[in-house]
This record gives structure tokens, sequence and C-alpha cells, in this order.
């Protein structure tokens, strides 16, 4: 099967980083639920390579963040660009980013 989007997962100090570069949408947003489903305690997912954001993309990242929140852990949407970060900011998600 063809990877809709490139995924890195780094951990260091008790974080775990999910690079993510490419289009979150209807098509690859599976892709990265499965990928965040391994991650626990505290997870940053860096967006900087991220070029469009959809509803599917930021459901994905709201159940990651309460289910990492139910466990004790945060999730924290590092360095969006563009549009992405829009979206972020006009649903409410603004206290999820990192610069």
């Amino acid at each position: 099967m063809e990877r809709l989007l490139e995924l890195g997962v780094e951990r260091h100090d008790g974080t775990t980083v999910v690079s993510v570069a490419g289009e979150i949408d209807i098509a690859s947003a599976p892709e990265l639920r499965e990928c965040l489903l391994d991650t626990d305690g505290n997870v940053v997912v860096d967006l900087r390579g991220v070029s469009f954001l959809d509803s599917c993309g930021i459901a994905v990242l709201a159940e990651a963040s309460k289910r990492l929140d139910l466990s004790g852990g945060t999730l924290t949407l590092r360095k969006p660009q563009g549009i992405v970060r829009k979206a972020l900011e006009v649903i409410g998600l603004v206290d999820w980013i990192e610069d």
C-alpha cells in the first residue's frame, strides 16, 4: 500500500516526537491514527511539513489528545504553518500549538 504521509517517530527524554509531512485528509488520517496509537506519555506532533489538514486529521489529533490526557500524557502540535495553523486557530486549538 502506498504511504500517503511521511511519518517519523523519535523518542528522547521522555517525549515522543512524531514528524509528519504531506497532507492530512480523509485518505491519510488513518495512517496518522495508527502511528499515534503507538505513543504514550508526552507526545509532540511536528506539523511543519504538513501542507493541508482537514476535519478528519483534526479528529485524529483530538482522539490522540484525549487518550493521552486520560493516561496522564499530553499532546502538543509543533510549528504548524500557513493554512494548517489557521485551521487549528479557527477551531480553538491554539493552546495545543508550540512554536
